[in-house]
Formats: C-alpha cells, structure tokens, sequence
C-alpha cells in the first residue's frame, strides 16, 4: 500500500462527493419549487393538481432563486454544522456511538489485553498511541473515527473484546489501522455531514407537521385552506428529504464496500496472519448478535464499521460491507463454509493459533531497531504507513523494555505528566536543580511527589525507547481537564526554557506532545493542505533539512555534504546550509508549521531528502531516526520503527 497515493486518492475521492453532493442538492431544489408551485397552486384552486399548464402558471424566477437560497443555505449549513461538530478528533463519534473511554491504566484483563494489543500496532506503525473505545454492544464490531492518524481513536465493541483471540483481535484492529491510513476517516466524516445536510430537509417537513402552530391554526376554520397547503408542503418536504437520504445512503453504500476488501488484506499484511482477521469474521457470522449495534445513532456511522453494524429495509442496496463469506472466501480460499460459534474467552488470556509458541521477545530487538542503517532511504520512505510482524515484535520488544514504573506511570493522568516532566530534565545538575525547583513552584505537589519517585528510573531507560514512552502518554494526558491542560504546558514550556536554549530532544517532545494536544484542546487548529510543490516552501525544507544534517553529523563539513545531498534529492540544489545558531525553537517551529500544510504527494519527497541527508555515510543515529520520525509525524504520515530486515 502506497500511503501518500492513499492519501491523495481520499482527497479526490472528497472531490467526487461534492459533486455528487452538488447534483443531489440541485435535484431537491427542482423537486422543492414543483412542490412549492403545487401548494400555490392549491391555494388558488383550492384543488390539488398536477396539471403542467397551472403549475407553470404559477412559476416565478423569483420564488424559484428564493427556494433554491434557501435549500442551498439549509442543506449546506446542516452538513457544516455535522462535519465540524465531529472534526475535532475521533472521540466525538465513539462518544455519539455510546463509546466510553477505557483508562490507559485499567487493571481489566480483557480491557488490558485489548490496550496491549492497540499500544503495540500503534508502536509499530510509528503513530502516537489512540484512544480506546468500549461500546457496550453484544454483536462483534469495531470502527477507527478521526480527521488523521493523531486525533484518531478505536472503537470495539464488548463483544468483540470477550470473544475473539488475541490473534484475531490483532487482526481487527490492524483492519482499523488501515482504515487510518488509507484516509477513509475524513471520507467517512464528510460523508456523514453529507447525509445530514439533505436529511435536513425531512427533520423541517416533519417540523412542519407536528408543530403546535398547525393546532392553533385548525381552531380558526378561516385558516383550514392555509394549514392544509403547510401540512402539505411539510409532507412534501418529508418525502423530497427521504427521497435524498434515499439516494444519499446508495452513495454511502458505493463508496464503503471496496474499502472493506483492501482493509481485510492490509490486516494481512500487517500482521501477516490472514487466520486472524478471517477468524473474526467466522465468528461474526457465527454470533447470536452478528455485528450489529443497538445504538440509535449506528446508522450514521455504519460505513465504517469492520461489519455491517445496522438492519434496514432493502438491505442488499444499502449494504455497505461485502457480504461475509465473499470477505473470508478472499482471506482463506480453503474455508469450508463454516461459521464459528464465538464463546468468552477466558479473562486476559492470549489464545490463538500462535500465542502458545510466540516467544517472548528479546532485547535484542531493540538493538535492531536502532542499527536501520541497512535501509536505503527510498525504502525508509516506503514504510511509511506501512508495517508488519517484524516491527510489531519490535514493538512489544521495546514496551517490554520499558521499566514497569515508568510505563504504569505513563498509563494515568497523573504519572504522564510526571513522566514528560522528568523526560525533561537536563543532565547538568546546575540546570536540573533549577528545574526541580521550577517544579516545586509551578507543577500539582501529586505530580511533583510521582516526579521525584520517577527521576532515578530515567537513568534506566535505553534510548531507543524515549520516544515510544513519550507516545505511551498521549492518551492519559487527554484525559487532563483544560485547566490542568494549561498549568501542565506551562509547566513544560518553564523546564525547557530553564537552561535558555532548546536541545533536539526537548525540540522532538514539544512537537510531538504539546502539539497534538493543543489541537485536542482547541489550542490549535489541524493543517490544511495547501502546498502542491516544495518550491513552494523552499526556506522551510532548508531549515528542517539544516536540522536533520547537523543532528546526524557534528563536523559541520560533513554536515554540509550531507545537506547538499538532501537539497539534491528534493531538486534544489541552490539551498545552503544554515549554522546551528540559527535554528532556535521559534524558526524550526514556524519551518514546522509550514511544512504540514503540504499535499499528500508532495510529503513524501520531502521526507526522502531527509532520509537521503540522514544515510549520507550509510548509518544512522537514534537521535536521527527519532527526529526522522518526528518530521514524519507531523507531517500526519506514520513512519514505523526502522527494523533490519531478517
């Protein structure tokens, strides 16, 4: 899977749905004037007719441009109002859905094997770790909700959690991540404002009919002609409203079900296990409840479900999932034709074909992570959004590696703000003093106590995995309150300006974290794509590819070859190198800020060039591959963990 095709191919596929968002919306403007021009009719009649001659009698440019504002304003305002009410992040649709937060800490076995399996894949892929969601459903389901990889969340269902394997969990939640990466999610929200906008039109006409306004009219009998011409355009608009969800929901239905085909076979390859994914959806045909969602609101969102998740009347039109066998015929052509009865499994076990004889793995894998200096730099690229069994053992390898009280720390409000703050801390004792007492005067004393407890442990933990621990905390610190929100940013942005200058690592942790939640707290707002061609930002790639250069290499010569090499490879050869002190915090952040508003095609040979300036002398450094990953990320492209292949 190419991810930034991926990418490009949801943006256009966008453009397709306001097309066809256009064609439907001018179609209720011509059916909303010959209903308008029927009750004119009637009132001048008094008669209901559907003779062309009187209607075109009444026919007036005018009132045909007056209805056709006021359809274009309701439906676009209804759709904008949907589309921005869950733009903000994932957790906005599992929460319409019924979905509820499972702590990053949960003692639950079966809620801990389902957040060591979602921690790990995120891990893996080089994406910060998403929130879970758990919808109190019987029926085996789950979805992925979110605008891009950093706000995304995944949704499961208890069904899901407390009958499949681990393997086949596994299998699901890959399925999910490849929804994230294959840019389904904003499709998947837009079209749900799509929907809600032409629905508009039927939730007025139903207005229209129930509205106490009608009773007081039908008390006047000088007034029955006047209620009866509102009843009537009331239930015409109900009809013209249903007949566009009618046609709207075929859309959803066309647009859904190849995605499904290319999810399944990217669980395949993520996991390299196509048992797993087919084995859930065995059980889901085997299961009493199926896949399907009790929720009233599951309709909205049943195009992006792992499984038909709602009933409806003419189901095969409006199915927006392949039907099950057609999907496990695909994954295991041996299928016999047997569905699988799903039972509980035992609480927190690991039970698969392969959990028995998985051995556990071995540090040794975090060795390989960080020697990556076998890859070419096309093939670090090439990963991006791509990953599989290797880098998912490495994953586990690197959780694994973790010392237990920095990773149960890293799992609660609490301790992930203590984390990040000792993250922080300067080596040199005069300038950690300095912070320590930073922290006595600005951080919450149960964080501070949780710091002090946590200091030494820092000192044990191997550098490869600074940055996975760093992602461990995202979903715990989006469980902070927005006024500890802010004591906390301001707290970290105090321990980084304590030593009067910004180091990589400090550079790497306040774009990754602060970041992310300021736009999970309406700090910031997401990027948009604006810049087709790098030229376009020209100054900002020679800043980035400044840093990249002096990070890897400290002789400056060296640095400057280097660099050269990168420009070369991004077609500029006329950039120059920058000095170190000119890449202070608020320059590498605008570069920064500019950069993610490139397009989908354009990402990629900005994130070769640096590759290119990296592996200039056919090595790499942790540093490198972190601020590599780091660049890649907030360029909203996953870049997983850079593992020799065996």
């Amino acid at each position: 899977m190419d991810f930034f095709e991926a990418q490009d191919r949801a943006r256009r596929k966008t453009g397709w749905l306001v097309l066809l968002f256009m064609l439907a919306v001018a179609g209720l403007i011509l059916l909303t004037n010959l209903l308008v021009l029927g009750v004119l009719a009637y009132n001048q009649t008094e008669v209901v007719t559907f003779s062309p001659a009187l209607l075109a009698e009444q026919f007036q440019w005018d009132v045909f441009l007056g209805v056709a504002a006021v359809i274009i304003v309701l439906v676009f305002l209804g759709s904008a109002y949907k589309t921005m009410s869950l733009s903000g992040g994932g957790h906005k649709v599992a929460e319409m859905l019924g979905g509820r937060a499972l702590s990053p800490d949960s003692r639950d076995p079966d809620e801990r094997r389902l957040l060591n399996v979602v921690e790990e894949m995120a891990i893996a892929a080089g994406m910060p770790v998403p929130r879970v969601y758990l919808l109190e459903e019987a029926g085996i389901n789950a979805f992925a909700a979110g605008s891009n990889p950093n706000n995304a969340v995944i949704g499961i269902t208890r069904g899901a959690m407390e009958t499949l394997n681990r393997d086949e969990l596994q299998g699901v939640i890959a399925h999910e991540f490849s929804h994230i990466f294959n840019g389904d999610m904003r499709m998947n929200i837009r079209l749900m404002g799509v929907l809600h906008g032409i629905l508009l039109l039927a939730l007025i006409g139903y207005f229209l009919v129930r509205s106490s306004y009608f009773t007081r009219l039908s008390r006047n009998r000088q007034s029955g002609g006047l209620m009866i011409a509102i009843i009537g355009l009331g239930i015409g608009l109900l009809v013209i409203g249903y007949v566009g969800h009618f046609f709207g929901q075929w859309i959803k239905a066309m647009v859904s079900r190849q995605r499904e085909y290319l999810a399944d076979a990217s669980a395949v390859q993520f996991t390299r296990d196509k048992q797993g994914i087919a084995g859930a959806l065995k059980k889901i045909g085997g299961a009493a409840h199926g896949s399907l969602l009790e929720t009233p609101s599951a309709s909205e969102y049943s195009h992006a479900y792992l499984a038909q998740g709602v009933k409806g009347f003419m189901q095969s039109l409006f199915s927006t999932h392949p039907p099950l066998p057609d999907r496990i015929k695909r994954l295991d052509p041996a299928w016999d034709g047997e569905f699988v009865a799903p039972v509980k499994q035992s609480p927190g076990a690991d039970t698969g074909p392969t959990a028995e004889a998985a051995p556990k793995p071995s540090l040794d894998i975090v060795g390989a992570v960080v020697a990556a200096g076998v890859l070419s730099a096309g093939k670090m690229v090439d990963q991006v959004g791509n990953f599989d069994e290797q880098q998912v053992e490495a994953a586990r390898a690197i959780l694994d590696s973790i010392p237990s009280e920095l990773r149960e720390a890293a799992a609660e409000p609490f301790g992930a703000r203590a984390v990040i703050y000792v993250l922080l801390l300067d080596p040199r004792p005069e300038v950690e003093r300095e912070q320590q007492q930073l922290l006595e005067q600005q951080a919450d004393p149960q964080v501070l106590r949780v710091c002090q407890a946590l200091a030494q442990r820092r000192r044990d933990l191997p550098e490869a995995v600074r940055l996975p621990l760093i992602e461990l905390t995202l979903p715990a610190l989006e469980e902070l309150s927005p006024a500890q929100y802010r004591r906390f940013r301001s707290v970290v942005q105090a321990l980084i300006a304590a030593d009067r200058r910004v180091d990589l690592k400090e550079w790497i942790l306040q774009r990754l974290v602060i970041r992310q939640l300021d736009q999970q707290f309406g700090l910031r707002k997401p990027a948009r794509a604006k810049h087709g061609k790098l030229i376009q930002v020209k100054a900002q790639l020679q800043v980035i590819l400044s840093l990249v250069a002096h990070t890897e290499y400290p002789d400056t010569q060296q640095a400057e070859q280097a660099f050269n090499a990168g420009a070369a490879e991004a077609g500029m050869s006329d950039l120059a190198l920058l000095p170190r002190d000119a890449l202070d915090l608020e320059t590498l952040n605008k570069a920064l800020d500019t950069l993610e508003q490139l397009k989908p095609l354009a990402k990629p040979r900005l994130l070769k060039a640096c590759a290119v300036c990296i592996l200039f002398d056919n090595n790499t450094t942790v540093p490198a591959q972190e601020l590599l990953r780091t660049i890649a990320s907030c360029l909203d492209s996953p870049m997983p963990l850079l593992v020799k292949s065996t």
